[in-house]
């Protein structure tokens, strides 16, 4: 400690003498210019240690985030079973809006993609690549009005109201899918919508009780759409 404290006497006594001998301006002005000398010959090195560190961090980063989103993924599925269950559906898929990409002047396209679904035991699942990079632009109806809170039913190949005010929508879930009714409902976000679930019917003769619906999806022991949002909330911390 005793020599630690004379090294430091010993730099504040040089310090008072050069601050004498040049004033204190100068001594700021050559310290800065040595620093830049050692790190113009240094540079390379500098440089790829920064990239490194900055390689490092951005993998950790996104390490954490790959395990939070497989940690939601695992908490989610349950609930999605037990929401599908609960309305007798044969499957429930759950979509996330992105933003990926810009036109030509900034302003972000958005898309919406599946995520994860749940299936009654001996239906088909949705293939992977069917449902994937849909830009929110082309089903902005459908956007819209679940985006407002509404719950948007379709209710099989001869709902002509769907079909006239979503038909890009219809074409997409109901045309390609494989179901044959399907539910559509937001999952708000705390400014626009985070995600989209849709629950499907394989038989068109399944009478869709609305009330029954609403109630499970926002009311009561169910309150699916408030948990999962509270799930997805949880993970974006």
């Amino acid at each position: 400690m005793s020599d630690l404290l004379e090294h430091v006497g010993d730099l504040s006594d040089s310090l008072v003498k050069l601050d004498e001998k040049i004033g204190f301006k100068r001594i700021i002005g050559y310290t800065i210019i040595i620093l830049i000398i050692i790190g113009l010959f240094n540079f390379k090195s500098i440089v790829k240690e920064t990239i490194e560190v900055v390689n490092e961090i951005s993998i950790q980063i996104h390490n954490e985030k790959m395990e939070q989103r497989d940690q939601l993924l695992f908490e989610l599925n349950p609930v999605l079973q037990e929401f599908r269950a609960t309305l007798n559906a044969d499957r429930v898929l759950y979509f996330e809006y992105h933003n990926t990409k810009e036109n030509l002047v900034g302003i972000p396209f958005k898309y919406v993609d599946l995520v994860l679904q749940n299936l009654k035991y001996g239906v088909s699942p949705v293939p992977d690549n069917l449902l994937t990079d849909i830009n929110v632009g082309i089903i902005s109806g459908l956007y819209e009005a679940t985006r407002r809170g509404d719950i948007v039913y379709c209710t099989g190949e001869d709902d002509t109201k769907f079909k006239v005010t979503y038909p890009a929508a219809w074409e997409i879930f109901g045309g390609t899918d494989g179901s044959a009714q399907q539910v559509f409902i937001a999952i708000p976000g705390i400014k626009q919508p985070v995600g989209l679930i849709v629950l499907e019917w394989m038989d068109s003769d399944v009478v869709l009780d609305k009330l029954d619906i609403m109630t499970v999806a926002y009311k009561g022991s169910g309150s699916f759409i408030p948990r999962i949002n509270g799930l997805i909330m949880s993970k974006s911390k």
